[in-house]
């Protein structure tokens, strides 16, 4: 529903508009070709804004960056030059400010030069990797001489021997900059004549931030691509009203019947559960010091209601930067087959350049993707917040481009019933998967905090069995290919995997039309919790859930909420802000996340829930999603370390409750009766 109301929106604006917006100043491509004496540069007093003058072809423009603050980036973050009127920008730096050198392209191609040789290493057969400025990079050595290439291009039999976050990488910069072309102190901004443009280096901070010019706008990036005004969201139109409307009726009937059904039940019961939902009484109890649940009982209470776990290993990876080197190295070593099935596959450079893996890998081994066409389509209508380099032309249709001249196998999904296939599952040779929150673009790599699981065992063959069925669903035959090849069981057999080291109890839960076993367990841990939950997510608004939490809180369970400053969704985000003072009002903690986070976890009293699902009523109640449980001590005390604890260090906590105004709590309670039927 949210996908909908944002896709009728962005297409009354798009069809009403029929060109592109004014552009003022050189372009990125002149900007990029401007020598270091012709532009000067200066940074706000309290470091936060670069201003930017370049003269170029007998014009002055001005731009301007938001720097955003280095703690939050890790030591390596990456922003917009967007173009400004001059007094737009001088207003932003303020009355007090630096200038801030300038270093030319030469400076830049021998700090290249020093970077590569101190990294590669000497075996030709090897290679470091640098995952920095929102992408994956191998130091190596060609014909004797120290290069840099992307990790998607890297040659067969090149293995990665070490590993280089952003952090490390910033180090790395730093220390081979030219000591007699860089100022004894201060800042510097440095000119690279390509992709991102330019590097903010602030050696006291130990900081860098990659600064690109991005294109012209978003929309006229778009239409580079070959796609006329409003044509985006008319095809987004298309795809709901032909492909997931008549088509999906004829080629999925009972699924389509099915989730229908589903999907106004469940609305109803939310629209109810709002109505009905009863105010609490009295102040939240002390917080327990006791023991929390029995674990051993609450698993044995699942095996009733759910699916029993099965032995396999976990590994967290946390933020792009971690998941996506994995993923690409991953798939380069696919010796059979790679199975993805997605959400969204976005259109961005970052995108493309996966896409392009994707359709070289198929030359050699069976590729088939799964992705929500609708989701895709309105991902790749909106630019990503960081930018795109100047010269990228999107694709105009993804999936045509990645299936185009090469044998990779692509199926579109539909929203059939108004419903979708959220789940994020990634395999490659029925040996080896991913699970989580990630799709496949730019906001995933680098602009949004997001978690994914590596996965071995035999939960990989429940996870193929999935993308089994989800396949043959969203084939021709559909809904009456999927039910021969049960009643005939034509289904392909899953390899016996063996138990990996370090296996541990892991729960497959799943939500569909009428499997709701996600909410079931997590509701059934929230009931049980004595001492602590602790809940991550952007999009919470199922009434119950969040009753729930309200309950645990007054029963002297320390309930824990983090939800993202800056959410992508404006209903989503409307209705975080007049549910924090509900939350607060009962004694729940809320902390805001800088930027946005797509993580979907929980912990309760040692046992979480982690994957796919969001908090809210189509995620929890009719979407397929996939989602695993687990209490192994290990594994639920990593996950607490890893993400929880170091983003409560992050998240800046909201202060005491206050009493809304009258008005405004009659505004909250409108926004979460609207975002509790998404």
């Amino acid at each position: 529903m949210t996908t909908i109301l944002r896709t009728l929106a962005f297409a009354a604006l798009a069809l009403g508009c029929s060109c592109r917006l004014p552009v003022r100043g050189p372009d990125a491509e002149r900007i990029r070709r401007t020598g270091h004496h012709h532009i000067h540069a200066r940074q706000s007093a309290d470091g936060t804004v670069l201003r930017v003058r370049f003269s170029t072809e007998g014009r002055d423009a001005w731009a301007t960056a938001e720097l955003g603050n280095p703690a939050e980036s890790g030591g390596g973050g990456h922003c917009a030059l967007t173009l400004s009127e001059p007094d737009s920008a001088a207003r932003q730096l303020g009355k007090k400010s630096r200038n801030v050198p300038v270093l030319s392209r030469e400076v830049w191609e021998n700090t290249k030069r020093t970077l590569a040789s101190r990294l590669a290493p000497a075996d030709a057969s090897a290679c470091t990797l640098l995952t920095a400025g929102g992408r994956e990079t191998v130091a190596r050595r060609l014909k004797g001489e120290a290069v840099f290439s992307p990790l998607a291009e890297r040659p067969r039999g090149v293995r990665v021997v070490r590993r280089l976050d952003a952090a490390a990488v910033t180090r790395e910069i730093l220390a081979a900059l030219p000591p007699d072309s860089v100022p004894a102190s201060g800042p510097v901004l440095l000119a690279t004549g390509k992709t991102p443009e330019f590097l903010f280096i602030d050696r006291a901070g130990a900081h860098i931030c990659y600064l690109t010019v991005p294109a012209r706008d978003g929309l006229s990036q778009s239409l580079r691509g070959g796609a006329l005004p409003g044509e985006p969201a008319l095809r987004q139109v298309v795809s709901l009203t032909l492909r997931s409307g008549l088509l999906g009726l004829l080629t999925n009937p009972f699924t389509t019947a099915s989730r229908s059904v589903a999907n106004v039940t469940t609305m109803t019961s939310a629209a109810a559960a709002r109505v009905t939902g009863s105010v609490l009484s009295g102040s939240p109890s002390p917080l327990a010091t006791g023991p929390g649940m029995d674990l051993a009982a609450f698993e044995r209470h699942l095996d009733t209601i759910v699916e029993p776990a099965v032995p396999s290993s976990l590994r967290f990876l946390i933020g792009g930067g971690e998941f996506f080197p994995e993923f690409i190295q991953g798939v380069q070593e696919a010796k059979q087959s790679i199975d993805i099935q997605l959400y969204i596959f976005d259109n961005d450079d970052y995108a493309v350049q996966i896409a392009d893996l994707l359709r070289a890998r198929s030359r050699e081994v069976r590729v088939r993707v799964l992705m929500d066409e609708m989701a895709s389509l309105q991902a790749a209508a909106a630019p990503p917040e960081t930018p795109m380099p100047a010269a990228f032309v999107p694709p105009r249709d993804m999936t045509g481009y990645l299936t185009r001249g090469v044998p990779l196998q692509l199926r579109p999904m539909t929203m059939s019933g108004l419903t979708a296939s959220h789940q994020k599952i990634i395999i490659l040779d029925k040996q080896r998967a991913w699970l989580g929150g990630m799709n496949i673009g730019r906001e995933y790599r680098s602009d949004w905090h997001d978690m994914m699981i590596d996965v071995r065992g035999p939960l990989v063959a429940h996870m193929q069995r999935d993308f089994s069925a989800a396949w043959a669903h969203a084939g021709f035959g559909g809904d009456f290919t999927a039910l021969w090849r049960k009643v005939t069981g034509a289904a392909p057999r899953q390899p016996r995997l063996d138990i990996p080291s370090g296996a541990v109890p892991v729960r497959p839960l799943r939500t569909g039309a009428w499997t709701r076993d996600i909410v079931k367990a997590q509701l059934a841990a929230v009931r049980r919790a004595k001492r602590y939950i602790y809940v991550e997510n952007a999009y919470m608004s199922d009434s119950e859930f969040i009753h729930e939490l309200i309950l645990a809180r007054h029963r002297g369970v320390d309930v824990r909420v983090i939800l993202p400053r800056d959410n992508d969704n404006g209903i989503m985000a409307a209705n975080n802000r007049s549910l924090i003072p509900d939350l607060r009002r009962e004694g729940v903690r809320v902390y805001l996340l800088p930027g946005m986070s797509h993580v979907k976890a929980a912990i309760i009293d040692g046992w979480a829930c982690t994957g796919s699902a969001n908090y809210d009523r189509l995620s929890l109640r009719v979407n397929n999603e996939f989602n695993i449980g687990f209490s192994h001590p290990a594994a639920v005390g990593e996950l607490k370390r890893r993400l929880f604890d170091a983003d409560f260090r992050r998240a800046t906590e909201v202060g005491a409750f206050t009493e809304p105004a009258p008005a405004e709590a009659f505004y909250n309670s409108v926004i979460q009766s609207v975002a509790g039927q998404l």
